[in-house]
């Protein structure tokens, strides 16, 4: 065998052997099917070959923010109370603005439920603090006294206060006024000043006056119990005492 004048022919990558005895020149045949060559024996070294291509590498994304939930508004308390005293000096007063009647004040019988006849009447006590609602002063029998509480006339729902819970009740009585008839008065530990509303008494015969109290975002009406040092007013399923409160007066 002869090979050209440019030297012996290359076998391919480096490391192949010499042609098989009988193998054409030139070694290995022309490739025009884009295969591998058709050698034989051992294969070489490296094969088979690998190509790169294209690899999908998974990009991983940031999350965005949680979608907004329609239909659940967020609530914002800015509820202003006009006559907050418990902070003010003596000689400030809050008037309760009510339609007239025939006498300074009365308390209506009613129903927690049926109350809303007597918007423009009631005394406004003060407001929930959750919803801003108006919460009127009332009072009703339990176990054998007559307690001042309150009403909450948007949620048809009363309660008093008795033995550390909140009790609530249906039938009711509430207080209702003249205007500029009677006023929220500062007052603490038990004490009343001239001219507080007694709102209803024990079964021991002892006078309870109507009072209320600020407790978180709320203005409570209650019950100032005098012997107690004190003013209970329902909050939450529970009796909470205050030292600090206005007690209703009349105007003198």
């Amino acid at each position: 065998m002869s090979y050209p004048p440019h030297g012996p022919p290359s076998y391919g990558p480096p490391g192949w052997g010499p042609p098989p005895p009988g193998a054409p020149w030139p070694y290995p045949p022309p490739d025009h099917g884009h295969q591998p060559p058709p050698y034989q024996g051992h294969q070489p070294p490296g094969y088979p070959y690998y190509v790169p291509g294209t690899v999908m590498v998974p990009v991983p994304m940031m999350p965005g923010p949680p979608p907004t939930e329609s239909g659940q508004p967020t609530y914002i308390t800015n509820y202003i109370y006009h006559g907050e005293s418990s902070n003010q000096s003596a000689n400030q007063t809050d008037k309760v603005q009510v339609a007239e009647l025939s006498g300074d004040f009365n308390w209506i019988p009613t129903t927690a439920t049926t109350a809303g006849h007597l918007s423009g009447k009631a005394v406004l006590g003060g407001h929930e603090g959750w919803d801003g609602s108006a919460l009127w002063v009332i009072r009703a029998w339990h176990n054998g006294d007559l307690l001042p509480g309150k009403l909450s006339v948007r949620h048809q729902a009363a309660s008093v206060m008795y033995n550390g819970k909140e009790v609530p009740v249906q039938n009711i009585e509430v207080l209702c006024a003249k205007p500029d008839s009677l006023r929220w008065v500062p007052a603490s530990n038990g004490s009343v000043p001239p001219g507080a509303i007694p709102g209803g008494k024990t079964n021991t015969g002892e006078v309870l006056y109507v009072g209320r109290a600020r407790h978180q975002l709320s203005v409570t009406p209650g019950k100032v119990h005098p012997s107690h040092n004190c003013c209970y007013i329902g909050f939450a399923g529970a009796e909470v005492s205050h030292k600090m409160y206005d007690v209703l007066c009349r105007i003198s």
